[in-house]
């Protein structure tokens, strides 16, 4: 899933409406935590990716693979929507 697209529908409150309605489960909110936090660990302090998932890890009570698959799931590849 693209971040950008993610964060608009998490501002826009669509993610919540979802989980109410039992579409989606709370790990996509964890996952989007994970993710923002791991990017802003490494923009603000500069580690490493690596750096900032062993960090994850702790923060997050998680194992490194899950660390590593919140992080895979989301592209911040631009999505062009198909034109008609």
């Amino acid at each position: 899933m693209n971040i950008t697209i993610a964060n608009q529908l998490f501002d826009q409150g669509i993610f919540s409406e979802l989980y109410k309605s039992g579409f989606i489960n709370t790990k996509l909110f964890t996952y989007r935590e994970i993710y923002l936090w791991v990017q802003a660990q490494m923009q603000t302090r500069g580690l490493t990716k690596n750096q900032a998932v062993l960090e994850a890890e702790v923060k997050f009570n998680k194992d490194e693979r899950t660390i590593w698959r919140a992080l895979n799931s989301f592209t911040t590849d631009t999505v062009m929507p198909p034109s008609h």
